[in-house]
């Protein structure tokens, strides 16, 4: 089940999820992470190091809703990374800056399907 996150600062509405994701780093090394929530502007994710802010990367977000599984791929920079609590890697913030229309469209129809439960 997704909740809804709203926050005057931000551009879109956020949701919480819980699905794998992979990321493509710049020297590129393919890594799983796990995507914690996202919009139509970007997504957090958890992945056990800390990307730098300004780093630019490929995800590939493999969500399952209602029974259906999406392949979303999107460009993006990372804008902010804190450590987990105890010790247990890094949440990371990263906004898109390349989604392609027919992946916009699947996340747009997904975010809509999540604000519907």
């Amino acid at each position: 089940m997704a909740e809804s996150e709203e926050d005057p600062r931000r551009k879109s509405k956020r949701f919480k999820v819980n699905w794998l994701s992979r990321v493509l780093l710049p020297d590129k090394k393919i890594v799983r992470v796990r995507t914690r929530d996202v919009s139509v502007g970007g997504v957090g994710f958890e992945y056990e190091q800390q990307l730098t802010k300004a780093t630019e990367v490929n995800i590939e977000m493999s969500p399952i809703v209602k029974g259906k599984q999406y392949t979303i791929r999107a460009k993006g920079v990372v804008i902010y990374n804190m450590i987990l609590s105890g010790n247990s890697g890094f949440s990371h913030g990263l906004k898109f800056t390349l989604i392609p229309k027919q992946h916009f469209e699947q996340l747009s129809s997904i975010l809509k399907q999540l604000g519907q439960v």
